[in-house]
C-alpha cells in the first residue's frame, strides 16, 4: 500500500496583500490592496486571512499582475 508522504518543509509563497502592493508600486505598475483583492476574485486565486490581513500565493500574484498589465497595454 502506497502511502502519502507531507514534509513539513514544503515553502508556501502566501504574502500579505499589502506587501505585494508595496512590491507593486516598485514596478511602475502599482495595485493597490483593492486591487489586488478584486484581481484575485476575478482569476480564482484564494485568499487567506491570517490577523487582519489577506494573504494570497506570490506566484499567482505576479502572474495575474502581468496579465493585468498587459491587458492596460502597459509594458
Amino acid at each position: 500500500m502506497a502511502t502519502a508522504l507531507s514534509s513539513p518543509y514544503v515553502a508556501r509563497d502566501e504574502v500579505p496583500l499589502g506587501d505585494a502592493s508595496a512590491l507593486f508600486a516598485e514596478t511602475g505598475h502599482p495595485a493597490s490592496v483593492n486591487t489586488l483583492r478584486r484581481w484575485c476574485k476575478k482569476h480564482g486565486v484564494p485568499l487567506a486571512r491570517y490577523g487582519k490581513s489577506d494573504h494570497a500565493s506570490w506566484t499567482k500574484l505576479l502572474l495575474i499582475h502581468s496579465i493585468e498589465v498587459d491587458a492596460r497595454g502597459g509594458l
